[in-house]
């Protein structure tokens, strides 16, 4: 998909797998984005499913976030899915719930500080896994993600390109993590 949609084409059309997001500044544009994308597909005999295409749409959802002209948020279904998940009894239950978590970790500050104790006892091996323990330092990083997860505001928003760029960096025993920043007249951004 990356072949065949890219050449110069990622300032309006973002694909993962066969899902292709096409987004543009006005409707016109639209329109010639679309019938450009779809004139590519069609040349290689690819075919789109009409029930699952949402056309000139305001927000959408994909891949787990809602895409609309001001930010990028996580899916409300897919965060009530995660804040209802009961806490890790075994090695795979904790290993898919760090999985959930880290698809959204782009809006979480601290996540590998957060995430530490739950990857002490997530990183062990298949024939290992009868050595899993969830103790209270899991149990307080588990709330403590569910409590950011459910906290306002969380969302990034998008970047003004006529703003300069600030990026921050810092590391520790425990991880390492970079900030792309704007100080802007209405307070600092993080994007």
């Amino acid at each position: 998909m990356h072949n065949l949609l890219g050449y110069g084409r990622w300032d309006y059309v973002m694909a993962y797998l066969d899902d292709i997001l096409i987004f543009s500044r006005t409707f016109d544009e639209h329109v010639k984005h679309l019938n450009e994308i779809l004139s590519i597909l069609a040349e290689v005999n690819f075919q789109v499913n009409p029930d699952k295409c949402f056309i000139a749409v305001q927000e959408i959802d994909f891949l787990g976030h809602t895409i609309n002209a001001y930010s990028i948020k996580p899916n409300g279904e897919k965060i009530k899915a995660i804040i209802h998940l009961p806490s890790p009894k075994t090695l795979k239950e904790a290993n898919e719930f760090l999985g959930k978590i880290n698809w959204y970790r782009k809006f979480i500050p601290n996540f590998a500080r957060i995430a530490a104790p739950l990857h002490k006892v997530t990183n062990k091996t298949k024939h290992r896994r009868h050595e899993f323990r969830w103790g209270p330092e899991q149990q307080q990083s588990f709330e403590e993600f569910k409590h950011i997860l459910t906290t306002s505001p969380l969302f990034l928003e998008y970047p003004d390109l006529s703003t300069p760029f600030t990026l921050t960096t810092d590391a520790s025993d425990i991880g390492i993590a970079g900030i792309l920043r704007q100080d802007a007249p209405a307070g600092t951004k993080i994007n």
